[in-house]
């Protein structure tokens, strides 16, 4: 240091032991090191309640997505479900309603005339009509 090396002394190394500042400047420093300490923890708060938020909407985006998934596979069951309906209806009883068809068309003429129904002897119906109380079959 210029300020030593007139008297002939090399300063090699300096220790501050202590600081003793005003008891306002005290004050202050600690007021900024408590504000630095607040900051760092409201932001670990904001950061931890972040993360608590992303994974609630990922729970709830799952759970939404599962809901969407149970009800597609529902819908292709109830599908499944109607098709093989459709099929048996149409390979096992589609001669049969065409001809419960004609026997209703049958029936609703011949109300008025003599409230009798006439069907085939070879008629698949024939045990149903026989079942039944004031039709009459007769072989055509």
């Amino acid at each position: 240091m210029e300020e030593t090396d007139k008297w002939g002394l090399d300063i090699v190394r300096t220790e501050l032991k202590e600081i003793d500042p005003p008891k306002d400047v005290q004050e202050t420093m600690n007021k900024v090191v408590k504000a630095e300490n607040e900051k760092v923890a409201a932001i670990d708060y904001a950061t931890a309640a972040e993360t608590n938020a992303d994974g609630i909407k990922r729970a709830e985006i799952k759970k939404a997505e599962g809901i969407r998934q149970a009800k597609i596979l529902a819908a292709e069951g109830e599908a499944q479900a109607i098709k093989l309906v459709n099929e048996s209806a149409e390979m096992y009883f589609k001669g049969n309603a065409q001809l419960l068809r004609k026997l209703q068309a049958n029936r609703n003429s011949d109300e008025k005339q003599l409230r009798k129904i006439v069907v085939s002897a070879d008629s698949k119906l024939i045990n149903v009509i026989g079942e039944m109380s004031g039709v009459l079959s007769k072989k055509i």
